[in-house]
């Protein structure tokens, strides 16, 4: 039995865009979640740069050591030598610093002066009017002088390092005496910012922005995962449409392939009748016998048992559905035909789960395939048998299924294919129609229904049918 089913735009433009919005989702959030790393990252002090700044900063205080040794002994005596002295140790601390960017620094004098001489800071221009400057910046002026008086005292060559936190700065202050005299007349002084105020405003604007977009980001995120669950339930519901489409096709083909074979299996009962009723109408004395009567009787529930069968496919997708043990139906399906059973000498064994079979379906057409599959087993055992009812469950308990054994004569392997055709039958007075319902009442029920070829004599059917959820 073959149909055709036509897919839709709708149910292929869904099928592309789950694995594309998955993908555009993913990218989303691996990249807001780079965005907040990296904004984690940037905004840590690095341990291998302050490593890198205290390497310079002792390297500078080396060179400004060296070069102001002259100047240790030199006692100014007049504020013009004082400004002398700030002149020549600036253009020491100038010369040097060119060298080290960002590095600013210059001289402490001892306590007896307790001035600050030779500031330069050559990597940040300034003001012509500052050019002058003997102080360092005002905020770090304190601390600066605190640790460099330390340094007067301190051993030849030994530097003091410290990070400080000035307000919105973080700063990394060296210092180390000059010349061998204790307590020294001069100490350096240098100074980096770590983190410098107009840097900083910068990164938090830069951390701003790359926290909005991580936000955003995951907003974003969210609303895709919305819309990615709308588009998986509009996928599921037009897969549920398609599944309905499909089944419809298929109950209208095999329709069609029904009406084939209407016209044989109904012309041949009326046939007799209407050749009967012509003898009747010719020769009404001699030809309306018992016999005639039962012939057209006999021709007439022909007819009624093909349309019977016939109505059930077109009502089995519009039966009600209703809860059913399936156990307990087989049970008094069982009991129909238990006379006929018994007849022929059949003897009937049980082999059935002590677990339930709940199901959803039509009480009459499940009864109909449990007849059917019953009365073909009887028919294959006419000099008596075994007949056995089995039943298991999966074992995610969502679908179970009943076995019909007989021990008669078994189908030949060339009409096994054909079993389930509508009108293919190997008994004389069969319709063909028995198994070809059972399937369709069967499919009808979301189950299915097979023919389970074995070593052994006899035959096994198979019905499948989904449990209903408790």
């Amino acid at each position: 039995m073959q149909s055709g089913v036509i897919v839709s735009p709708i149910a292929l433009k869904n099928s592309w865009s789950v694995p594309i919005q998955v993908a555009v989702l993913a990218i989303v959030v691996a990249g807001s979640l780079a965005l907040l790393a990296f904004d984690v990252i940037v905004t840590r002090s690095s341990p291998e740069r302050e490593r890198d700044v205290r390497e310079q900063l002792t390297a500078a205080s080396r060179q400004m050591t060296s070069a102001a040794h002259s100047f240790a002994g030199f006692p100014p005596e007049s504020e013009d030598a004082v400004h002398q002295l700030n002149r020549e140790l600036g253009e020491v601390t100038e010369r040097i610093l060119r060298d080290f960017p960002d590095i600013e620094g210059g001289f402490y004098a001892d306590d007896r002066l307790d001035r600050f001489l030779g500031y330069a800071f050559p990597s940040r221009a300034h003001p012509p009017r500052e050019r002058d400057k003997s102080d360092p910046p005002p905020l770090e002026a304190p601390y600066i002088r605190l640790q460099a008086r330390e340094s007067l005292s301190s051993p030849p060559g030994e530097t003091r390092l410290s990070v400080r936190d000035v307000e919105a700065s973080r700063v990394m202050i060296l210092t180390e005496p000059v010349g061998s005299a204790r307590p020294a007349r001069l100490a350096t002084w240098l100074m980096y910012r770590l983190v410098d105020p107009r840097q900083l405003g910068n990164q938090v604007r830069r951390y701003q922005a790359s926290t909005a977009m991580a936000i955003g980001g995951l907003a974003l995120a969210a609303v895709l995962l919305i819309n990615l669950g709308r588009t998986l339930h509009a996928q599921r519901q037009q897969e549920a449409r398609l599944r309905d489409e499909l089944r419809r096709s298929e109950h209208l083909a095999a329709l069609g392939k029904l009406l084939a074979g209407v016209a044989h299996e109904v012309r041949n009962p009326l046939a007799a009748i209407r050749s009967t009723v012509q003898l009747w109408d010719r020769l009404p004395e001699q030809t309306r016998t018992p016999q005639s009567l039962q012939a057209v009787v006999a021709a007439v529930d022909q007819l009624n048992q093909t349309v019977t069968q016939l109505l059930y496919f077109s009502r089995a997708d519009h039966a009600e559905r209703q809860p059913l043990e399936t156990h307990q139906l087989l049970r008094e399906t069982v009991a129909m035909i238990a006379a006929q059973a018994a007849q022929q000498n059949v003897t009937l064994h049980w082999q059935l789960s002590p677990l339930e079979f709940p199901v959803a379906g039509s009480p009459t057409g499940l009864r109909q395939v449990f007849i059917n599959l019953l009365q073909n087993a009887l028919q294959a055992m006419p000099t008596g048998g075994e007949l056995v009812l089995s039943s298991c469950r999966s074992p995610d308990a969502t679908q179970g299924s009943i076995e019909v054994r007989d021990s008669g004569r078994g189908v030949p392997p060339e009409d096994r294919p054909r079993l389930f055709e509508p009108f293919f039958t190997t008994r004389p007075m069969g319709t063909g129609l028995g198994l070809a319902l059972c399937r369709e009442i069967v499919l009808q029920h979301g189950g299915a229904i097979e023919f389970l070829a074995g070593t052994k004599a006899g035959s096994v059917f198979r019905v499948t049918l989904p449990l209903r959820k408790s």
